[in-house]
């Protein structure tokens, strides 16, 4: 596995899990010098198969609570005992999880616009069938040049900035004179199908009575009540919190959403 690093090794532990698409190498590149800078020690894990084009190579380690394990097997590997959560998307899922099962690895949990919604789709549907439809969405994610790629980013992102197109880089590769994901469609797949068959909803009774403390970032730009009251009733320990942006909220409101993780973490102790 890789990783990112960023202040001293005697800081408060951060790990990060970064969401569903390829560009998640790069997703603290604003947040962890700014969470450093406020005492963390952060510690950013790229998803195999899904940051890089390694797949993990058993892809029944994609289900969330195998890739729970992996990361307090990581943080073992970096001699960090218990240590803060903070996952974005595809990230907080696995987030609940980790709360569920580990809970006494854990001094807080945030979750960045994910973790209180299942995702869409039939538990039933063969892992081969949902490899083979995210392969067709590979293809369909493939541009003529850096150009073409860059235009559709900005015409797909209403909050663009230009502080976004390294990160958006990264996930990419050039192939046959293409633009195309860096990520492995295998790994992809595996981590959709592995969320159907282990919602983030299946462990929210244990994350409530776990007593973990948990923060939860709403995007405003998303219409989520009803699964925020039926989390919130699930998981009672559960503050929430409303940033001014889409789904992505570290990168539309990068400052906002730093500055309410590193304040609410701070104040646990």
């Amino acid at each position: 596995m890789n990783f990112r690093e960023w202040g001293d090794e005697g800081g408060r532990p951060l790990v990060y899990w970064h969401g569903l698409n390829p560009f998640g190498a790069l997703a603290l590149n604003e947040a962890g010098p700014a969470w450093a800078a406020d005492g963390f020690r952060v510690v950013s894990i790229d998803a195999p198969g899904i940051a890089d084009g390694r797949a993990l190579p058993d892809l029944a380690a994609y289900r969330p609570s195998s890739l729970a394990a992996l990361i307090v097997e990581a943080a073992d590997s970096l001699g960090i005992g218990r240590f803060d959560f903070v996952g974005w998307s595809w990230g907080a899922s696995i987030g609940v999880h980790l709360g569920a099962r580990h809970s006494d690895r854990l001094r807080g949990l945030v979750l960045l616009d994910a973790g209180h919604t299942d995702v869409p789709g039939d538990p039933s549907t063969p892992l081969e069938q949902v490899i083979a439809d995210f392969g067709d969405q590979h293809v369909r994610y493939r541009f003529d040049g850096w150009g073409a790629f860059l235009a559709s980013a900005k015409e797909t992102r209403p909050r663009w900035r230009p502080a976004l197109e390294e990160r958006l880089r990264a996930g990419m590769r050039e192939e046959g004179g293409a633009i195309v994901a860096a990520s492995d469609k295998r790994a992809a797949a595996a981590a959709w199908h592995g969320l159907l068959q282990e919602q983030p909803s299946s462990a929210h009774d244990a994350l409530g009575r776990s007593g973990l403390p948990v923060l939860l970032v709403v995007a405003s730009d998303t219409d989520a009540s009803a699964e925020v009251e039926r989390f919130r009733a699930a998981v009672p320990t559960a503050e929430l919190a409303e940033v001014d942006s889409g789904h992505d909220v570290l990168a539309d409101a990068p400052e906002e959403t730093i500055a309410l993780v590193s304040g609410w973490l701070l104040h646990l102790d």
